[in-house]
């Protein structure tokens, strides 16, 4: 009987019950109905006593019966609400091996299985989020305490609840000893912008918005030391807590220090290295000017009979005078630019005209080389607001630099314009010269940097040239850029930015020009 359902042998005794009374029943009916035939024979106590009798064994046998079911049925639930208890109590433990033969003890159709399996399925998913909880919160612990900063946790009344090796390091003291030990024992509460009333619960003095500031953290027996802190409240078991981050800015502060120092330091060097440039600038520029000037006053004199060696040697007195004269100019050019003293006045500027002037300056150097030197000019004159005079230096550079690395072939000089305005947009410098390894074409914009060092032997240079002229060309708005291969020659662009508002100024400059 052990192997049906509850309700299957519940009925069974039910059944059982209600058949042993029938039979009780009968039996007693049947003793009645012999001592009522009897009566004659017997006496009226007799047969009351036999009638009582029977009634009492009736009475009995249901009463042992219906005990006996209510007994049965009572133990059979008091061991699965037994079992059902302990998975219910199982739901605490971590380990679900214990738990699981419990679903085999009965057959399929047992009606408390469903509860136990739900019961079992809960346990599991428990001890995986048990599991999930624990590893994030060795995580957290792992990460809390590998950060540089001092974290630590206070209860309500302030007293240490955990720390980092960091905390521990600020106040001096280890991890473990630190716990349970007062937060006014170590430090002042407003520097943390803590408070205790008095009752002695802590509180934050700040709003909301406030909770992370920078202070300086006295720490009692230790000096003073700027922090970055951050106080965060938390809830431990139904109690108010606090979390404290907090960040020693001593190292950085020190840092920007040390920066601002060498800053200082670089600032009054520049300064220095402006002053001795200008003064340098100065004294050689005026002897190399004056070795120039008498050198084409003895070429020129008619009373001076040179012959062609004297010749010769005046030629190179007066090119390296004028090289040394130009690299002079240079240097001082972009010492006031590193000081910010070298400003632009931009005022309407006709291109065109000044293209053409820049290429007759070159015509004699190109004479007597198979180079045609030649310009590319719109119809109407080519007009921009820029300042002429650097953009004479960008341009004079630029067509230079062609002139001299092209031995053979052909030098355009091309400006841009728009129809419809005639403003400038661009000075485009082509050459059939040498041209430039693509991996060094970000470089030659670089200070005393050339194409290769064997470009710089044989032709010279001191590789300030383009440096200095990008620099002018972004200080007046434009883009300088280049385009190259060896061999192939080289294509230098010089963008203009277009100013909408200086477009009838233009035109002014562009009637005069063409009168």
């Amino acid at each position: 009987m052990t192997s049906f359902p509850l309700r299957t042998r519940v009925s069974i005794a039910l059944l059982a019950s209600l058949f042993t009374g029938a039979v009780a029943l009968a039996v007693g009916a049947r003793h009645l109905h012999a001592s009522y035939l009897l009566r004659d024979t017997t006496t009226e106590q007799e047969f009351v006593h036999s009638v009582w009798w029977t009634l009492g064994l009736v009475i009995g046998i249901a009463n042992i019966t219906g005990v006996s079911i209510v007994v049965l049925t009572a133990r059979t639930l008091d061991a699965r609400i037994a079992r059902l208890r302990n998975a219910v109590l199982a739901l605490g433990y971590t380990s679900a091996e214990s738990y699981q033969p419990m679903l085999e003890q009965n057959g399929p159709d047992d009606e408390l299985l469903p509860i136990r399996e739900a019961v079992h399925a809960a346990r599991l998913q428990l001890r995986d989020a048990m599991v999930r909880v624990h590893t994030e919160s060795e995580r957290n612990r792992v990460i809390i305490d590998t950060v540089m900063a001092s974290v630590f946790s206070v209860d309500g009344v302030g007293r240490i609840i955990h720390a980092n090796p960091a905390a521990a390091h600020m106040f001096a003291q280890s991890c473990v000893a630190l716990q349970g030990v007062m937060l006014t024992d170590l430090i002042t509460l407003d520097s943390l912008r803590m408070s205790a009333n008095e009752y002695g619960t802590l509180r934050f003095t700040g709003n909301d918005a406030e909770r992370q500031f920078t202070t300086r953290i006295r720490v009692f027996g230790h000096a003073s030391f700027p922090a970055n802190v951050v106080v965060t409240p938390l809830a431990l078991h139904g109690q108010q807590a606090w979390a404290m981050f907090v960040h020693d800015l001593s190292d950085t502060y020190r840092a920007a220090a040390t920066l601002d120092e060498a800053r200082r330091a670089a600032e009054s060097a520049n300064r220095s290295k402006s002053a001795f440039l200008s003064r340098m600038s100065h004294e050689l520029r005026t002897p190399l000017s004056a070795m120039i000037s008498f050198t084409k006053l003895v070429r020129r004199s008619r009373n001076s009979q040179l012959c062609e060696r004297d010749g010769h040697f005046l030629d190179r007195v007066q090119d390296s005078s004028e090289q040394l004269l130009s690299l002079v100019n240079e240097i001082v050019e972009l010492a006031r630019m590193d000081s910010g003293s070298l400003a632009m006045q931009l005022e309407p500027t006709d291109i065109s005209a000044m293209v053409r002037q820049l290429l007759a300056t070159f015509d004699d150097q190109v004479a007597e080389r198979p180079v045609l030197l030649e310009a590319a000019l719109p119809e109407l004159p080519a007009c921009a607001l820029i300042d002429a005079k650097r953009l004479r230096q960008v341009l004079t550079n630029l067509i230079g630099n062609a002139v001299k690395f092209t031995a053979r072939g052909r030098i355009t000089v091309t400006v841009c314009a728009r129809l419809d305005s005639g403003v400038a947009t661009a000075v485009i410098v082509r050459d059939t010269g040498i041209g430039i390894p693509l991996e060094r074409q970000s470089q030659i914009f670089e200070l005393f940097e050339q194409a290769d060092e064997e470009t710089g032997h044989r032709y010279g240079g001191s590789g300030l040239g383009l440096a200095l002229s990008r620099r002018i060309a972004e200080q007046m708005g434009c883009m300088l850029s280049v385009e190259s291969m060896p061999g192939a020659g080289s294509i230098f662009t010089l963008h203009f930015s277009q100013q909408p508002d200086v477009t009838a100024s233009l035109r002014d400059v562009a009637s005069t020009s063409a009168s």
